[in-house]
């Protein structure tokens, strides 16, 4: 059916806990945002967001932009990978661009997409081993799923993401995140955020 656009007023404005700047290489970064959603009932068609990059002067030095789906009532991690930068940021600040809000039939109480398991796997080729699960009777194509790695001190020191081609109807698939160098101790805990079209569970 057609989607109902909502008032400003039914809307919580989605939120950016922390953003920084990961050192994945001898050059390269990860840059990596945490976000909260309380929307329950409701989503944009994008979320559009800019991470800006500020040396110790407080310059700003590089912008770098991207977009998204934003899954309901919980925090989710937006990444931008393998970048390499000018110079190693002292701060970084990311600001969200959020287009109007329509109302969707996904329920946070009874998600389409849940994780059913997940596993660290250390070495010179760190893995993540995780189980996603689609729960309803429609399958689910080019879904995007993120891995955060925190510490003992609920900081985030390592990122991946990866893209499930396709989750059948009530099907279960595993997906493998892989770094290419030893991280340097392993996970407390992991956090594994599938990012679920909230659209998409209309039909069901």
């Amino acid at each position: 059916g057609t989607c109902a656009l909502r008032c400003q007023e039914e809307v919580n404005p989605l939120t950016v806990v922390w953003a920084k700047a990961i050192k994945t290489g001898k050059t390269a970064y990860d840059l990596v945002a945490f976000v909260t959603n309380t929307n329950i009932d409701n989503a944009s068609k994008e979320l559009g967001y800019t991470f800006t990059l500020y040396n110790s002067q407080g310059v700003a030095t590089e912008t770098f932009l991207g977009s998204t789906t934003a899954p309901l009532d919980g925090k989710f991690p937006l990444i931008i990978q393998n970048l390499s930068l000018i110079e190693v940021p002292s701060h970084v600040v990311v600001t969200l661009s959020d287009g109007p809000h329509y109302t969707v039939t996904e329920k946070p109480t009874s998600p389409t997409v849940r994780v059913l398991d997940r596993k660290y796997e250390g070495g010179q080729t760190p893995r993540v081993y995780a189980t996603v699960m689609n729960t309803k009777q429609k399958e689910i194509n080019n879904l995007p799923v993120r891995v955060l790695l925190f510490d003992d001190k609920d900081n985030v020191y390592g990122d991946g993401q990866t893209i499930i081609k396709n989750l059948p109807k009530e099907g279960v698939k595993e997906i493998v995140i892989t770094w290419s160098e030893p991280l340097a101790f392993p996970p407390t805990r992991i956090g594994i955020y599938p990012i679920f079209n909230p659209f998409e569970a209309s039909g069901y």
